[in-house]
Parts: structure tokens; C-alpha cells; sequence
């Protein structure tokens, strides 16, 4: 694992900004940032060891000039000069990092020994370190991402038991604890809803903090029907949830691609305002590679049909879509050049736009536990080529991505765009 920054990389970013003088100078190291990842030095780690910074124990550290076995804290989100927000996971190697100084009372990125930018982090929300009344940590149950709250309803991932998991996932490290997980009992996987209930109820005591409230898991293809259990385990969730307000709340799930019966039935019987069914791989015969299991409950075809089926149910713009942009390049069966990956994507666009539907890319970050494994990242021209290119598409059909916009996420610099229009 490489430590210090390259040449080339140093380079790459310098030479994206002078190509793209359309796109803000924060967007485009935003995206190199989700490529490349950060650190930060013993001096930087010491300054977030606080109220105001901690978000919580590193769960793998790393490399970079750090001291092994540290049980000190990490903080949220990169926060830029201009608001955006980048998602780095801090705890995590990365092959040429950004580096984080703390430097006069403030936080500053490095690329190699170059100054970049002063930084600082999204605050700790108040409900951290409080627990419910079962005594279970608030944090455990919801994270908080910018103005975003994340909560986790499954954890555990059925794909893994067969194998047939995302190929660039690590959701689970390995197959042998993914299935000794799949025979632990049902509430060891399952977030209880009234400890949900009650974390939102404290949440919502900070005013302004939070204004989405975002819901996932791993899949579970379970029930007498497809993923029958799984809907009612997010409508039971909603329904705890929606007690903390008079109506519909601003909310977002991030699930599989359900039968219109079953958007219906979450619609009409909890506060849900958006929901958001990945493709992940546009290329149907790409798809078949990346996400296996994907393609078999309930098929791509199908989960392109569902996707649209649900603009009737939600109201165009409020369903969404994505790609983990940078997988449909990997070889040997993904797209050999930037061009047509590019292309790919931007058909993929067009098409859910025509549908109503707002497409979205995150950028794509090798893991060693995932299938994939560490491969090489596309360059960082492709991606600023398209987060421009997806959203002049999106703009062009009215379509704006208000549940993923820069106030909410952080992992979206094409949503990021939409704020200069």
C-alpha cells in the first residue's frame, strides 16, 4: 500500500481543474477525495478528540504514519470552504490519501507536501452518546451524514450467504461470518423500531441539524413473496419513525426494486416521501458480473421495470437511482476505455430521466475485502466528465436531486452541481 502521494496524482488533480474551469474547484477535489481517500496525522487525530469532532472508534487503523491499536476516535464528513461535503472513511487504507494536518488552529489538506485547501469536519450531533431506554447507544442505532440521518434497519446482507453478494461490496469481510450471522437469531440483525423511534424523538430535540431521515439494510429476499418480510419490516420501521410527526416526513429508502403492490402498500401506510432502488451497472451484460445476486431476485430487467413502476407511486423526482460509477470499467468484462463507460451512463440517464426518475453516480472505492478486491480507480477525468454530463441531463428533463443534494450525503458531486443553477 502505497503512503506518499504521486507525481502523477498531484498532477492528474492540478490538470482536471485547468480542463473543467466549468466545474468548482471543491467538486472536482471532492470526487478526488472519494478516489483517493484521506488521513489524518497524530496531530489531527488529537484535535478531533472532542464533542464537537467525535463520531466514533475506528474500527481498522491505519497505516500512514500512525500509531497501531489507537482507541481514539474519528470524525464525520470532510466539510469544504464552499459546504460540500465528502464522505471519507478515515478508517480505511487507501493506495495515495489525501493528508490531514492540524495546522494554527485549523484542519488543512495535503496532497503529497502540497498545500491544498483548509478543511474542517461536519459537527457531533447532540444525540450521540446518549442511549434509548433499553439502554442501547443512540449512535449504534442512526448515523449521522452532513444533514442526513442514516439508519441501518438489516444488518446482514442475504446475498452472502450464496455468494451472489455485489462484487465491489464488503458489507461482510467473508462468507463464513456472513454465514454464521445468517443463523443468529432474527433480533441480532434486526434494529428494534422502538429504539428507532426513540433516536429520532432525541434527534429532533436539535433544531436544524438533521432534515432527512435515510433507510437501508442488506437485502432480504425473504417471505412467500419477494421480499415480503422486508417490507414489512420498513413499514414497521416507518410507522415508529412517522410518530414523531404530523404527516409525511422527509425520508428516503434505499432498497431493493419492490412490486408496485408492495410501494403502494409502504406509501399508503407510512410517511415515506422518496424512494431509491440502485442499478448499480447499467450494461445488462456487466450487471450480470458486478451484481449476481441482483440479477436474480428480482433480474435487471425487472429491476428496471419496478424503478419507473414507481414514478406513479412516489411522483417523478422522487425516486431515484445510481451507479457505483468505475466497476462497469473492470476487466475483463467491463468497458476497456472512458469513452464508453461514459456513454453507458449517460444512455442510462437519459432513459430514467425520460421515466422521471433521478440517476446519480457515486464513485467507486476498492475494498480488499470485496470480490473485487484493490483494482486501479478510473481516472479522475472521467469522473468529473460524468458528474457534469449526468447532471446537464437531469437538468435538461427539470429533474433536481433534492434528497441527495450536498446538504444530505456527501457521496454525490453530480447532485452537488445544482446549486450553481
Amino acid at each position: 500500500m502505497s503512503i506518499q502521494t504521486t507525481e502523477s496524482a498531484r498532477s492528474a488533480f492540478e490538470k482536471a481543474v485547468a480542463d473543467y474551469p466549468d466545474v468548482p474547484f471543491h467538486i472536482i477535489l471532492k470526487l478526488d477525495l472519494l478516489r483517493r481517500g484521506a488521513y489524518l496525522t497524530e496531530k489531527a487525530l488529537d484535535a478531533v478528540q472532542n464533542d464537537e469532532y467525535r463520531f466514533g472508534p475506528m474500527r481498522i487503523f491505519y497505516s500512514h504514519g500512525s500509531t497501531k491499536g489507537t482507541d481514539r476516535e474519528i470524525p464525520g464528513s470532510i466539510l469544504l470552504r464552499d459546504a460540500t461535503t465528502a464522505s471519507v472513511s478515515f478508517d480505511e487504507d487507501y493506495r495515495e490519501p489525501y493528508r490531514i494536518e492540524r495546522e494554527n488552529g485549523a484542519f488543512a489538506l495535503y496532497d503529497g507536501d502540497e498545500f491544498v485547501d483548509t478543511i474542517d469536519f461536519t459537527p457531533r450531533p447532540k444525540y450521540y452518546g446518549k442511549k434509548t431506554s433499553r439502554g442501547v447507544p443512540m449512535e449504534s442505532i442512526a448515523s449521522a451524514r452532513a444533514q442526513r440521518l442514516i439508519i441501518n434497519t438489516y444488518k446482514h446482507c442475504h446475498l452472502w450467504d450464496t455468494g451472489d453478494q455485489c462484487r465491489y461490496c464488503a458489507f461482510f469481510t467473508d462468507l463464513i461470518r456472513a454465514k454464521q450471522a445468517a443463523r443468529e437469531d432474527r433480533a441480532s440483525k434486526e434494529v428494534d423500531a422502538e429504539d428507532i423511534y426513540e433516536t429520532v424523538r432525541e434527534v429532533l430535540k436539535e433544531p436544524g441539524r438533521i432534515s432527512e431521515i435515510y433507510l437501508t439494510g442488506g437485502m432480504d429476499y425473504s417471505g412467500e413473496v419477494l421480499f415480503e418480510n422486508e417490507v414489512n419490516r420498513y413499514i414497521r420501521i416507518l410507522q415508529a419513525i412517522g410518530r414523531n410527526f404530523k404527516g409525511r416526513f422527509s425520508s428516503q429508502i434505499m432498497a431493493p426494486a419492490y412490486s408496485r403492490e408492495q410501494l403502494r402498500r409502504i406509501y399508503q401506510e407510512t410517511g415515506l416521501t422518496s424512494y431509491c432502488p440502485n442499478v448499480e451497472v447499467w450494461d445488462e451484460e456487466i450487471s450480470k458480473h458486478i451484481c449476481p445476486g441482483k440479477n436474480r431476485w428480482p433480474g435487471n430487467a425487472e429491476w428496471i421495470r419496478r424503478t419507473i413502476d414507481a414514478v406513479e407511486i412516489f411522483g417523478k423526482g422522487n425516486v431515484y437511482t445510481q451507479v457505483v460509477a468505475g466497476v462497469e470499467m473492470v476487466q475483463p468484462y467491463g468497458f476497456p476505455t472512458v469513452e464508453e463507460a461514459l456513454e453507458s451512463n449517460f444512455q442510462a440517464c437519459e432513459f430514467f430521466a425520460k421515466h422521471g426518475v433521478v440517476f446519480l453516480s457515486t464513485v467507486w472505492h476498492p475494498h480488499k475485502h470485496a470480490s473485487l478486491g484493490e483494482r486501479p480507480v478510473p481516472p479522475l477525468g472521467y469522473y468529473v466528465r460524468l458528474v457534469r454530463g449526468l447532471h446537464e441531463i437531469r437538468k435538461s428533463y427539470g429533474l433536481t436531486s433534492d434528497n441527495d443534494d450536498y446538504k444530505h450525503c456527501g457521496n454525490h458531486a453530480d447532485s452537488d452541481l445544482e446549486r450553481g443553477d
